[in-house]
């Protein structure tokens, strides 16, 4: 079950993420193809990295929070 404050920090990571974003897309700009092509493929590993941590994250999360009810069976 979600809270006011998962989604705050979704909504905060959202931002982050967003701000992270248009660095990245200003500094594209300035950078030559080779330097371009480096930089995505670093983003590219780095969001899937982070993706893979925060859905684990919120499984071990769901897991811990279900755990003491399966336990108080009768």
């Amino acid at each position: 079950m979600a809270t006011n404050c998962d989604f705050s920090r979704s909504s905060l990571l959202s931002e982050q993420y967003q701000h992270d974003m248009e660095l990245i897309a200003v500094a594209l700009q300035e950078e030559n193809q080779d330097e371009r092509d480096e930089r995505l493929g670093l983003v590219a590993r780095s969001w899937a990295l982070t993706s893979a941590c925060f859905h684990s994250q919120l499984e071990t999360s769901d897991v811990a929070s279900y755990t003491p009810v399966a336990l108080v069976r009768p």
